[in-house]
């Protein structure tokens, strides 16, 4: 995790205990992060982190996660990874 003035960065390949503590630490400051960057280089590892930003967005819909947006990944393992979420 990195902060840079009102922007997150975040690994895509985070694992659980990782995506507790980014959780910890970006639900007190949510009011202050204005986007939330995803380094793609790695393997998504867990569903619960998009399900995490999806929550993020629903709580502040004007945040940006571009990732999110994007709506897909590439895995090494499965392909391309699609999903939907719903405002």
């Amino acid at each position: 995790m990195e902060i840079n003035g009102d922007t997150l960065t975040i690994d895509l390949d985070m694992s659980m205990d990782e995506i507790v503590e980014f959780e910890e630490f970006i639900r007190p400051r949510i009011e202050y992060i204005e986007k939330i960057e995803i380094e793609e280089n790695g393997l998504l590892k867990s569903s619960a982190l998009l399900s995490l930003l999806v929550s993020i967005k629903k709580t502040r819909p004007e945040m940006e996660i571009p990732f999110l947006d994007k709506g897909w990944t590439m895995s090494p393992t499965y392909g391309t990874v699609h999903w939907i979420y719903h405002d």
